[in-house]
């Protein structure tokens, strides 16, 4: 404590760290943003469509979310609130936006169909509200989910430590340890429970 008063009194800096406030320079499109000092924040707990998908219709559902990000952030001073990782591989801080009416961003984008819920053990914070209002924007048929994914399988599995599910065949669905293994009828019941598609089977 002393030292860090002798500190003070000699101009030393503060500490550095993840910033609690920032303002917008760039909306990279409907997850993610870059601040003015220059650091990249990826909203957790969510995945919007990609710009860059060949389908037309995420394409256009990207556009949405990028616009409707653009419009809720920009000019205004945003909170930063994190989980237990501060930071991904490509150095882009992980956070939560709150707006300054109070509303979660991560959560009104997924309440609009715009954004799916993608949970990521242990940034899982906020789990109980994103999968609420994505529920809600399923039941109302928003963006995302106007057409409801059909079930292509007798049956899907779910890891619950990983929150992803998998087709039945997948290698990750076979080696899977009996205490994770969660079995759906549909893919759009591991939706409602907050499971996000394995990446190496697509279901």
């Amino acid at each position: 404590m002393v030292l860090w008063a002798l500190c003070l009194a000699a101009g030393c800096p503060a500490p550095s760290g993840p910033p609690a406030t920032g303002m917008v320079a760039k909306v990279k499109d409907g997850d993610s943003i870059v601040l003015a000092d220059g650091q990249e924040v990826r909203y957790l707990g969510i995945d919007t469509p990609e710009l860059t998908s060949s389908d037309p219709r995420e394409q256009e559902l990207a556009r949405q979310a990028k616009q409707v990000n653009a419009d809720l952030v920009r000019g205004v001073k945003l909170r930063l609130e994190y989980d237990v990782e501060r930071y991904d591989q490509y150095n882009r801080l992980l956070a939560y936006v709150r707006l300054p009416d109070g509303r979660l961003l991560n959560v009104e984008l997924v309440r609009r169909g715009l954004a799916r819920v993608l949970l990521k053990p242990p940034n899982l914070r906020y789990r109980e509200e994103l999968i609420r209002a994505q529920n809600l924007a399923i039941d109302q048929r928003l963006g995302i989910w106007r057409e409801l994914p059909l079930a292509q399988e007798s049956h899907y599995v779910g890891n619950a430590r990983s929150y992803r599910f998998h087709r039945p065949t997948c290698p990750g669905a076979q080696t899977m340890t009996p205490a994770n293994r969660r079995i759906f009828a549909t893919p759009l019941e591991a939706y409602r429970q907050g499971y996000s598609p394995a990446k190496d089977c697509r279901p």
